[in-house]
């Protein structure tokens, strides 16, 4: 195993960012995070990097347990590359900025040489190896950040949003520059992204965040809904019901536009009817279709006009036990909802 991480715990201040109680990644894969602002994906990234040290638990790393010296630290270091989602650039032209890396670890110039040209050949940018980098757009500075980690050779590359902020002619290529350096050079691959349909194409096994923890319900309740405008607000209509509240993507969503969402069967709570909803709650009308146990939870079948997952705590249930066929409002917090395409 590559990485494995026990009760992993990242506090800032009073305030829990990441709270992983088991997680594997294996070698030679790749993975997405997915996840809205604040889930914990760039903080996870950099527990993967060894740029930060959790508060408490164990991160282990081809099953040693990490040793957090510096000494140790170096060394894995020179086997995990990390690419920011801003990568900050030196001054200069491209091949001096791959080559910066190369020069640390006392790499021969002929040999740096041909890990430069190789590098800018992944990226499809040889055109540009004596260019100056405040020349270069948005998508070419994440390229140029994409050949300076990958002619390091890392065994595993490490992409906080490499697709943010470009245009799509960019992200085709960033994701094949992904894909290429996972399938020829058998990189380890690890990136988050807020699309779902990128890791789908890309990735081996995708892993969503939410509140800093892990989301076993990935695959429930996604939804296709249209963005429409309440007032000031944007909302989805899903079918004839709106959502008003969701979470916002890295990328705006626009009046009109299609959308996919995922909504968390953890976070949903039920109502025996409209009198028990809070003012400004979001809730939907439906009737129980089934409940099942479920690895100490309960699940609940709603058909709201399709079918929607609600997992609840047994005790939660005990106090207050619904029944099949009886009809109920489902209330939709924000933070459950979340467009993923």
């Amino acid at each position: 195993m590559l990485y494995r991480l026990n009760n992993v715990v990242r506090r800032f201040g009073s305030r829990t960012v990441l709270e992983i109680d088991q997680l594997t990644f294996e070698a030679r894969k790749v993975y997405a995070l997915i996840g809205p602002n604040g889930a914990g994906k760039t903080t996870l990234l950099n527990q993967l990097a060894f740029l930060d040290q959790p508060n408490s638990g164990e991160i282990s790393f081809r099953s040693e347990p990490v040793r957090y010296e510096h000494s140790v630290l170096t060394q894995l270091r020179r086997k995990v590359v990390l690419v920011d989602q801003s990568p900050i650039l030196f001054s200069g032209t491209v091949w001096k900025n791959i080559e910066f890396g190369l020069k640390v670890r006392k790499i021969p110039k002929k040999e740096r040489t041909l890990k430069i040209e190789q590098a800018l050949e992944r990226v499809t940018m040889s055109d540009f190896a004596h260019t100056d980098v405040h020349g270069l757009s948005g998508g070419e500075v994440k390229r140029l950040a994409l050949a300076r980690a990958l002619a390091l050779e890392p065994e595993v590359l490490l992409c906080d949003e490499p697709t943010a902020n470009v245009d799509r002619e960019h992200q085709e290529v960033i994701l094949k520059i992904l894909a290429h350096a996972n399938s020829i050079q058998n990189t380890t691959v690890i990136f988050s992204t807020h699309y779902l349909s990128q890791s789908r194409r890309l990735a081996h096994h995708t892993l969503l965040l939410q509140n800093g923890r892990l989301s076993k319900h990935l695959e429930e309740n996604i939804f296709s809904g249209r963005i429409v405008k309440h007032g000031d607000t944007l909302m989805i209509r899903m079918g004839d019901v709106h959502l008003i509240e969701f979470t916002d993507p890295e990328n705006p969503v626009k009046e009109n536009e299609q959308v996919r969402m995922h909504i968390d069967p953890e976070r949903l709570k039920l109502a025996a009817g409209e009198d028990e909803i809070k003012a400004g709650q979001t809730s939907l009308t439906g009737r129980i279709q089934s409940i099942s146990q479920e690895n100490g939870k309960i699940r609940i079948v709603i058909d709201i006009g399709m079918l929607l997952q609600v997992m609840m705590k047994a005790d939660v249930f005990i106090d207050r036990p619904f029944q099949v066929l009886q009809p109920v409002e489902v209330v939709v917090p924000r933070q459950s909802v979340y467009v993923i395409s």
